[in-house]
């Protein structure tokens, strides 16, 4: 399947907020549109959409998409995966050029990423496009606390 990257728009972000995750993913299920919009979460703003990067397929069907946040030292990465999809290798090919594009918009400065450290199946395909744990925080999110993997590409 060939992956083509575009700007992430209002129509993409709605879609997301509808994506419902199964069992223990089920904690990254988002919030209505409505309630992400009066909670000024990230993708509901078009500026901060803007760091934002959709993937899609040849047909233009949304199949994840990637923040991008340039936090001085490093740059955040931040990832989502069409529930459906999940587990068949797309991540993998969306962290690829995630990267890339990281590193042709913010040159020579690492890239991190957080993730629950229950969360074996997001740490290998991590792992898998070249990412590394470097640390392990608690930390509480809008969604709860919880321990975390902070890794770094290289």
């Amino acid at each position: 399947m060939k992956i083509q990257a575009m700007p992430l728009t209002e129509a993409m972000a709605k879609e997301i907020a509808t994506w419902k995750y199964d069992g223990d993913y089920a904690i990254y299920n988002l919030p209505s549109w409505e309630d992400m919009t009066q909670q000024s979460f990230s993708l509901c703003d078009e500026q901060k959409r803007k760091r934002f990067i959709g993937y899609a397929d040849e047909t233009e069907q949304l199949l994840g998409f990637v923040n991008l946040l340039d936090e001085g030292p490093h740059v955040f990465l931040g990832i989502g995966v069409k529930p459906t999809l999940c587990n068949k290798g797309l991540g993998k090919q969306i962290l690829q050029l995630a990267t890339q594009e990281s590193c042709v918009r913010y040159p020579n400065k690492p890239i991190v990423l957080e993730v629950r450290s229950w969360n074996k199946r997001a740490v290998m395909c991590y792992e898998s496009a070249g990412f590394k744990i470097i640390d392990i925080k608690e930390q509480v999110t809008h969604i709860g606390p919880g321990k975390f993997y902070v890794m770094k590409y290289s």
